[in-house]
């Protein structure tokens, strides 16, 4: 459920801010408004600070994780200031490094064309009276300067277009005679070579070296975690107000905690202005989760949404039927293995990290509803359950006959089912009759839509009397409780609305479509992975190769669709029928963690 706020308006002494800020963030009960608040050059200089670590907290983490065993002999005795210090000064030189050598590298492949040659060789050539000059020109030019008297004209090479050619003279030619190429004075093949292996050497002992420092990235993460504090509580401090000898700062703190501001307001003799939230003001949002609903906030962390204030909190009704969406996407009980397997060896891995328990309790969760469908289903890495499974199977998911009829009545069902309760729950929140009778009549159309998409779709037939019940009932609540007569375009929106209806509905089809591609890819990748088989025995390796590929192309394609369409049912069409917006943002109060060290 959605916390209740208060806006709080907390006066001190100006000569006792810095005493009220400390004491404010031991609390942690307050979200300050940073609205309208004048940046200082300290917080802007912090932000900059910040902004730069995390970008090599960043580099640091990707080192270790692609040099796992030589991160493991990082220096212990750095702090994490001098490790984020280091490791900048570490970065700035090997990108220094990386585009000198590209440079060098770029040179060397330009001069390619004119074989191996010394710079000093052609300069000691014309101190003895020996022009050689190279040119690059058309076929035309080449044969032009063949003609030159005294003057010996060799073919080097061609691209295509141009000739390249090196012309031999006892006097200097004219400018503008040939179609000269200036060398510039590091063009030099055996020095550019001396400088391309100095780079790699030197690029090679500074990756070494930051390979080192990102064995000591958790310092560096808990220094990071201390600039952001510094530089939140700058920005708190710049959202203070002056009035004389009194600051004021404000901000919202949930109801539960008003007494524990009040308290500490009664100590510190702070005044405080506590008000309810204006309509239509941008409140941030505290869920408060039980144990079951904050399985789903994973989900809501990694999209970054959150219902708004005045919103509804459906953290439960998305985890059922995420869930559910989860498992007939993936749709495979043998890829529900690997992902129960990923999420057991996930709580191994991240014992120690409680951050962790509950992303990892989610992919549980969806792992064992995927292997539940996938038997219900007979479905095991795209190939039939053996017998012994047979109790797990429904018969009416498995009949050649009727199982994708069934399985498209299922999606319907969990359509009507998912919609009808926005509906419910929105009727429930708004609490007035005007409301309950909108959302009724809307969920008689929903119902309606049903056995409509059911007779044209999944079992063409005659439709049923009650159907059109259903649909008359259900506009005359909608018109009378929906539509705003006196505003056109309300009105000329209505029958996009009944449309928009029916398309959500509809929309719930693609559970069966998705499931079905997947189960498709699979046992097609099988089949040729069998035929390859069969070929010769000497091809086993190359159809066991064909049959894996296929399978991890199939699993990363069912994530992608879990993200695109299990998603997008929960947030998009069930938050329409809901009422959702997603506007809110998460209450961030201002909080006391371990204190910075010391520059």
């Amino acid at each position: 459920m959605i916390v209740p706020m208060k806006k709080v308006t907390l006066l001190a002494l100006a000569s006792e801010q810095e005493r009220a800020l400390e004491v404010l963030r031991d609390l942690g009960v307050m979200q300050v408004e940073l609205v309208g608040s004048v940046e200082s050059e300290n917080s802007q200089l912090l932000a900059e600070k910040l902004d730069g670590s995390r970008r090599v907290l960043a580099e640091l983490g990707k080192l270790a994780g692609d040099h796992a065993v030589e991160a493991a002999g990082a220096r212990e005795e750095l702090s994490g200031a001098a490790v984020l210090e280091r490791a900048a000064a570490l970065i700035e030189r090997r990108d220094q490094v990386v585009g000198e050598l590209d440079s060098v590298r770029q040179r060397l492949r330009a001069l390619e064309v004119w074989g191996d040659f010394r710079r000093d060789s052609l300069e000691e050539l014309r101190r003895k009276g020996v022009f050689v000059t190279l040119c690059a020109g058309s076929r035309a030019q080449f044969e032009e300067a063949a003609k030159l008297e005294q003057a010996e004209c060799r073919e080097i090479g061609t691209d295509g277009v141009r000739v390249f050619f090196a012309v031999v003279t006892l006097t200097e030619p004219e400018a503008g005679t040939l179609p000269e190429v200036r060398l510039g004075r590091e063009d030099d093949p055996p020095q550019l070579r001396i400088r391309e292996a100095a780079l790699v050497k030197e690029y090679d002992s500074v990756l070494f070296e930051l390979t080192k420092l990102s064995g000591a990235a958790a310092k560096a993460a808990e220094r990071v975690t201390e600039l952001d504090a510094e530089l939140e509580y700058a920005q708190v401090h710049d959202a203070l107000s002056a009035h004389g000898a009194v600051v004021s700062l404000r901000g919202f703190v949930p109801e539960p905690e008003i007494e524990r501001l009040r308290a500490a307001a009664k100590a510190e003799g702070w005044g405080l202005l506590i008000v309810d939230p204006a309509a239509g003001e941008q409140v941030p949002t505290l869920l408060r989760e039980s144990k079951f609903t904050k399985l789903i906030s994973p989900l809501f962390s990694f999209l970054g949404i959150s219902p708004g204030y005045d919103e509804i909190d459906v953290s439960g009704g998305v985890l059922v039927f995420f869930t559910i969406f989860y498992a007939m996407i993936v749709g495979d009980a043998g890829y529900g293995l690997v992902f129960l397997l990923g999420a057991l060896f996930a709580k191994w891995k991240f014992r120690d990290n409680p951050a962790a328990k509950t992303p990892v309790r989610l992919l549980t969760i969806l792992s064992v509803a995927t292997i539940v469908w996938g038997l219900m289903t007979s479905n095991i890495f795209g190939c039939p359950a053996p017998s012994w499974l047979a109790w797990a199977q429904v018969p009416a998911l498995n009949d050649t006959a009727f199982k994708d009829q069934n399985t498209q009545c299922f999606c319907f069902i969990l359509a009507v089912a998912q919609l009808s309760l926005g509906r419910i729950w929105r009727a429930i929140h708004d609490g007035n009759l005007r409301s309950i009778l909108r959302n009724v009549g809307w969920m008689l159309v929903i119902w309606a839509n049903f056995f409509l998409t059911i007779r044209l779709i999944v079992y063409p037939g005659d439709f049923p009397g009650y159907m059109y019940w259903l649909y008359g009932v259900g506009l005359l609540l909608v018109i009378c409780c929906d539509v705003d007569w006196k505003n056109p375009a309300d009105i000329f929106q209505f029958p996009f609305n009944i449309i928009g209806s029916f398309v959500d509905v509809l929309s719930y089809i693609r559970l069966f479509a998705v499931g079905m591609a997947g189960y498709y890819i699979a046992t097609s990748f099988n089949d040729m992975g069998t035929d390859i088989c069969r070929i010769s025995p000497f091809l086993l390796i190359g159809g066991v190769a064909v049959i894996l590929f296929g399978h991890l192309l199939n699993l990363a394609l069912c994530v992608m669709s879990v993200m695109v369409h299990g998603v997008r049912l929960n947030t998009l069409e069930f938050s329409n029928h809901i009422g959702l917006r997603w506007a809110g943002s998460r209450f961030k109060p201002f909080k006391n963690i371990t204190k910075s060290e010391e520059n």
